[in-house]
């Protein structure tokens, strides 16, 4: 199953682990903290919430020690049932009869977490009926325009003419349907391809922002810095540190190992 895991920084640690062994009971786990985080302390949520909505994922765990926080800021997301459980019971009910997409759990209670979403993930998701916005397919055709030229200019006229809108009608329904216009949500599919880009490769920024669909380095330095809260160069220092961090301590583990 596709999974979409998010956190507050109290409960990194937890959330580490915990993606861990879902990686290792056969999961593909997504990380929405490498996404753009504009708003707050519970965007995290949010981004979890989004990569539901856009079928990236099939559902989305949320580890916090801001569970109310959390759990409002994912519910804002059109589509998504988000709700805290602490027990399997719960948890499991909440998937196969009320629709819950998100699981929110709390950092202070996590004695029986491996319970908990085993149970939740072995559950049937049940039906969540969408009212107004754009019909889930629509919608979807949308992403999946978006996504695939992600280095076209996109004009929200364009994005209309897709599901065969007048561009009025659609903006009202596509931000009932996101909670974000169109445009804002261009944007934040830009820097969050260009994110992939600085962690994968070593790829110039200027070609970088020509394939994300920015005319100029100067404009997709402010909108990168606006969305994720540093510059792409920052970005990817700070990436790439921590890789060669964690590929150290790795070495110096094996190297322990084999004495």
């Amino acid at each position: 199953m596709q999974i979409a895991i998010g956190s507050d920084h109290a409960a990194q640690a937890a959330t580490e682990r915990l993606t861990a062994k879902l990686i290792e009971a056969g999961h593909e786990v997504i990380d929405a903290a490498s996404a753009p985080q504009p708003h707050g302390r519970a965007d995290y949520a949010e981004q979890v919430a989004m990569l539901v909505l856009r079928h990236n994922v099939e559902r989305g765990i949320i580890v916090t020690s801001r569970v109310v926080g959390a759990a409002m800021a994912a519910n804002r997301v059109p589509g998504i049932r988000a709700a805290s459980c602490h027990d399997a019971y719960s948890a499991s009910l909440g998937a196969k009869a009320e629709g819950m997409n998100v699981l929110v759990l709390a950092l202070h209670s996590m004695e029986d977490m491996e319970a908990v979403v085993q149970a939740y993930l072995a559950a049937p998701l049940a039906q969540v009926e969408v009212v107004g916005g754009l019909p889930p397919r629509r919608l979807q055709r949308v992403f999946a325009h978006v996504r695939e030229n992600i280095a076209e200019d996109l004009a929200v006229a364009d994005l209309a003419q897709v599901v065969g809108m007048s561009q009025y009608y659609f903006s009202k329904l596509f931000k009932l349907s996101t909670g974000i216009t169109p445009h804002q949500y261009v944007m934040r599919q830009r820097v969050e391809h260009a994110q992939e880009l600085l962690r994968d490769s070593n790829t110039p920024l200027a070609e970088i922002a020509t394939r994300v669909g920015f005319e100029t380095q100067s404009h997709f330095t402010s909108v990168f810095r606006r969305l994720a809260g540093a510059t792409p160069k920052h970005y990817r220092e700070r990436h790439q540190t921590a890789v060669a961090v964690e590929a150290g301590a790795e070495d110096r583990q094996k190297s322990a190992t084999a004495a």
